[in-house]
């Protein structure tokens, strides 16, 4: 899945959950299988959203703050989840 992040500065980029590595910081930082984080994340938890998000930001070279608390604090306004339309046959 593909999500738009804003930021506090006005800038706005698109990142993937695409990547495996992204899960495994994920369930080593936060302690959710795969599963388990994609139900929390269904469920509204911005812990693990914002960590996700984050984690995305990061690997792609968006941020260089230094954690997930710094991130949201000085950076993240808000996100969307980039909706693609199905192809029409």
């Amino acid at each position: 899945m593909q999500y738009t992040v804003t930021t506090k500065q006005g800038n706005n980029y698109i990142v993937s959950d695409d990547s495996a590595w992204l899960w495994i910081e994920i369930e080593r930082e936060l302690g959710y299988t795969v599963s388990q984080a994609a139900e929390k994340m269904s469920q509204g938890s911005l812990d693990v959203i914002t960590c996700m998000l984050y984690k995305a930001a990061k690997a792609a070279g968006h941020t260089k703050l230094p954690s997930q608390q710094a991130w949201v604090t000085n950076e993240f306004e808000h996100f969307e989840v980039v909706e693609e339309s199905p192809k029409e046959n």
